[in-house]
């Protein structure tokens, strides 16, 4: 399957249900893109802000949201056979997709450039640990930065492989993290240690949710190799919800225990050095090698200027400025952002599916709907605008703010979708 998510990746035909896999193969599969530096950073800085209880209880709901979301994603990915790529095409008409994909792009390479500055901290953290340079910290994100491009460019094939090898080493080095630092400070000591009070229940919930919205909407990717319903429901609640509830967990419990922020930092501290520095680097280079890729793909998709290799490369150095300026600085709030402007695009093609019964995503029945339709791209962009303003304004419905943005675009998208089509049948 590996393989095929690889390499099929903007594909316009079904997948061959001969290819289909089990939802526990597939949730292993997103369990290992969970495990990412930024979402260690997230979760450390979460403990740090809300106290270990409060942090767990955030990573649980969000788990849990992020589960239940994915849910109806998964099927319609498992139905279909088709990529989210497809789907939204579908939904949004030829043109309509673009701008989505713009979208995601944008969110994708913002992403890419969290990666890079963390993947060039790292870097320098270690070089100054285990040698005598003394070169500035931008200088590794930029060598950082580099290589992941070169590797997108020439490499992904290669890099796509071993990152089977180098996932299970990543868990087993940070099953080893917790365990060692439990053994310092009790479970028990520290679920009562306090936070400092800079984020409260909702923000921790969004910063959660919003770290795997994108990979929510896309879940369709995965889930065309789905054998069943039953098997969308394990991949969500095992992938989405148990990969979230892994990642949070294991960066949670090394920086309250050792006080350090930095994986590198805190792992050194445990005496884990080397073998510390080349899992966490060969894991942050297979992730930010894909972060670039899936960059590539949406922005070819939505502005095709130029080449793959040529949208690599500038992609690669816009995100690279990016990374040097600080975006990592503003990591929880980059992740709430998404977490309120992606959920509307997985509502409306939710209703869509699921509501008004738009199963035909045959060939001919897209060549026959609007290059754009305009309604759908309007509650997309209208939902999410009005749902970070209630967020922020302290005016959620439902505390989470993902959740609110996903309700209110399939209400606001059936309501409009009602009252056309109730016009259009008067007319005729």
């Amino acid at each position: 399957m590996a393989d095929a998510l690889a390499y099929d990746a903007d594909s316009r035909t079904p997948v061959d249900p001969a290819q289909a896999v089990s939802g526990m193969q597939i949730g292993i599969v997103l369990i290992g893109i969970s495990i990412t530096l930024p979402l260690m950073y997230s979760a450390g800085e979460l403990a740090q802000g809300m106290g270990l209880r409060s942090a767990l209880t955030a990573t649980l709901l969000g788990a849990l949201a992020l589960s239940l979301m994915s849910i109806p994603a998964a099927v319609v990915g498992a139905r279909t056979r088709l990529s989210s790529y497809m789907i939204i095409e579908h939904t949004f008409g030829y043109a309509g997709a673009k701008f989505v994909n713009f979208g995601f792009g944008v969110f994708l390479l913002g992403w890419y450039a969290v990666t890079a500055e963390l993947f060039g901290r790292t870097l320098f953290l270690a070089a100054a640990e285990l040698s005598t340079l003394a070169l500035p910290e931008w200088s590794y994100t930029v060598l950082s930065s580099l290589i992941v491009t070169v590797t997108t460019i020439y490499g992904f094939k290669a890099i796509d492989r071993l990152a089977l090898i180098a996932v299970p080493f990543l868990l087993l080095s940070l099953a080893g993290v917790v365990v060692l630092s439990l053994r310092q400070v009790a479970f028990a000591e520290l679920l009562n240690m306090p936070g400092t009070g800079d984020i409260d229940m909702p923000t921790g919930v969004s910063a959660v949710i919003g770290a795997a919205i994108v990979g929510v909407v896309l879940t369709p990717d995965l889930t065309r190799y789905a054998r069943t319903t039953r098997d969308c429901v394990v991949a969500s609640f095992v992938g989405q919800g148990g990969g979230m509830c892994i990642a949070y967990i294991v960066g949670m419990i090394p920086v309250l225990v050792w006080g350090e922020l930095e994986p590198m930092t805190y792992m050194i501290l445990m005496g884990f050095g080397g073998i510390a520095l080349a899992v966490l680097v060969f894991a942050t280079w297979t992730t930010n090698v894909i972060n670039l890729y899936s960059t590539a793909l949406a922005s070819r998709a939505s502005v095709p200027l130029g080449d793959y290799r040529s949208v690599v490369i500038v992609m690669g150095v816009v995100g690279t400025v990016a990374a040097i300026v600080g975006i990592s600085d503003q990591l929880i709030d980059f992740l709430i952002l998404m977490g309120l402007l992606v959920p509307p695009i997985a509502g409306i093609y939710f209703a869509d599916f699921y509501i008004f019964g738009r199963r035909d995503f045959s060939e001919e029945h897209l060549a026959d709907r609007p290059a754009i339709k305009v309604s759908a791209v309007l509650i997309a962009l209208g939902s999410g605008l009005v749902s970070a303003w209630l967020y922020y304004a302290g005016a959620s419905i439902t505390t989470i703010g993902a959740l609110d943005a996903l309700i209110l675009s399939m209400l606001a998208y059936s309501s409009l979708e009602f009252v056309l089509g109730k016009r259009a049948k008067q007319r005729s």
